[in-house]
């Protein structure tokens, strides 16, 4: 290998005008103006046009037509620029690409609205005592976002089947939808049959969850759409505490006020619907320190409540 080297002899010495010579070429070319480049440079016009006279000189051409209040490219000139032009922006990326800068603040996390509302954001507060550096901001869809091409960080998602492997991803849990009444009522509830005598609350982003959950039970003759609407879980489990009926949400959602006994689930734990709950990532943006930080305090909250699915591999 050394020999192949040798054999082809030292790279060519290449002859470049001083940089400052092609910066000042560039500016006045592009305003038509030694004034007006001057101003964008921080230099006098003057300076302007001593480098590109010494310009002129070294590539032994004109490259401006002087007139009184604009200068204007000759052919060789527009030659010039084309090349100048491109290598500036070149040399401008390849040290942006390896100067460290400050990480934006800002971690913009992607969600479906009731996963938002009804368990992110009351948990929300311990990230931020962890980490007062970074500022969360919330963006909520019930649609599928892309997150090669969107502006956010992360996302967290519902899914039929899992994210593209080109995807850095973690498989959370699988959504189980559950019952739950105050336990004042949970008394009358002793079958899933009793339900035809209470009020059924429903979710507005939700209009189907009763049916999901009554249906495998071969009740969906129970599933009657009627009862109060309200736009979120949180809203509906709030109802639910009054004593107003029952409602079907993620377990996820009522977790704490389950284990707390505020709610109660009068026919045991939640049956799983299909969908999978998934952080998401492009593998660039995974390794963003505050990216970490939240995934890592994401697991770390699901695994403390007992809902993380440990048994299921992260795709990198």
């Amino acid at each position: 290998m050394d020999e192949l080297f040798s054999s082809m002899g030292p790279r060519p010495m290449r002859y470049l005008p001083s940089l400052n010579a092609l910066r000042a070429f560039e500016a006045a070319a592009r305003h038509e103006s030694f004034h007006h480049a001057a101003e964008e440079l921080h230099v006098t016009a003057s300076a302007i046009s001593h480098q590109v006279r010494g310009l002129e000189s070294a590539l032994q051409t004109t490259l401006f037509v002087r007139r009184t209040r604009q200068v204007v490219l000759t052919d060789s000139g527009r030659r010039l620029l084309e090349g100048v032009r491109d290598g500036l922006d070149r040399i401008g990326e390849a040290v942006a690409a390896v100067t460290p800068r400050p990480e934006d603040p800002v971690l913009t996390v992607s969600t479906v609205p009731f996963f938002a509302s009804g368990w992110l954001i009351p948990r929300l507060a311990d990230f931020q005592s962890r980490y007062p550096a970074y500022q969360v901001r919330l963006e909520t869809s019930v649609d599928l976002v892309d997150v090669e091409q969107a502006d956010v960080d992360m996302a967290i998602r519902y899914l039929s089947r899992p994210p593209a492997a080109s995807l850095e991803t973690r498989f959370l849990f699988h959504e189980r939808l559950t019952v739950v009444c105050s336990p004042a009522l949970a008394e009358r509830l002793q079958t899933p049959e009793d339900l035809t005598g209470v009020t059924h609350i429903q979710t507005r982003l939700r209009p189907e969850g009763w049916r999901a959950w009554l249906t495998p039970r071969g009740l969906a003759h129970l599933d009657h759409g009627s009862g109060p609407t309200f736009d979120n879980d949180t809203l509906a489990l709030e109802a639910v505490m009054t004593g107003l009926g029952v409602a079907i949400t993620h377990q996820e959602i009522a977790h704490p006020l389950i284990a707390s006994g505020r709610l109660i689930e009068p026919f045991g734990a939640g049956h799983v619907i299909g969908l999978s709950c998934y952080w998401v990532c492009t593998h660039r943006r995974s390794r963003l320190p505050k990216v970490v930080a939240f995934r890592d305090w994401l697991l770390e909250r699901l695994a403390d409540e007992g809902l993380l699915d440990a048994s299921r591999p992260t795709h990198r």
